[in-house]
């Protein structure tokens, strides 16, 4: 019954071993698929999502194989070359557990650096935009001015032909 345990261990530890593998060339294909910055954020903000879930996953399946190596330590206590293969395979998956913080939080850090470059460059659009803007508008005050001295102009010239015509003609009535 205890070898049966172990092996059930092992292979639980076999396949913790293949996720975490399987966790890596996650992470390896994440970093080739950083080439457009609309890219990065959309792929980095569902590899996040994915990565805290697998997270979870795995923090339950090391609390549930450290209940198991302690059951395991008090039922079989003459078995010490499993135990020790055991430890082992514990300290890998430690290390990779590491390993994964690691880049979880270099993720975190370019994710707040591109958010941060952002809102930065959106602001200096903004910012430039409204003195277009403003300029424009300025710019249109100033043509509806001139424009309305030009038609009062067109009108007083208008009025003037108009009444020389008259004086014309009525000195050739005369």
């Amino acid at each position: 019954m205890s070898e049966k345990i172990l092996e059930q261990i092992f292979e639980e530890l076999k396949n913790m071993n293949n996720r975490i593998g399987g966790l890596e060339q996650r992470f390896s294909g994440l970093e080739q698929r950083f080439s457009g910055l609309e890219q990065r954020f959309n792929g980095l903000e569902q590899r996040f999502g994915d990565l805290e879930t697998g997270q979870k996953d795995l923090v339950k399946q090391v609390t549930q194989l450290e209940t198991g190596q302690k059951d395991l330590v008090k039922q079989v206590t003459q078995l010490e070359t499993g135990q020790k293969d055991l430890v082992k395979q514990v300290t890998q998956l430690e290390t990779g557990q590491k390993d994964l913080v690691k880049q979880v939080k270099g993720i975190e850090t370019e994710l707040k650096e591109f958010r941060t470059e952002t809102k930065t460059s959106l602001k200096v659009i903004q910012t430039g935009q409204q003195g277009t803007r403003e300029e424009m508008t300025q710019r249109f005050k100033e043509v509806k001015h001139t424009l309305n001295h030009l038609e009062s102009d067109i009108a007083l010239i208008f009025q003037k032909t108009a009444q020389q015509e008259i004086e014309l003609n009525r000195i050739k009535n005369q």
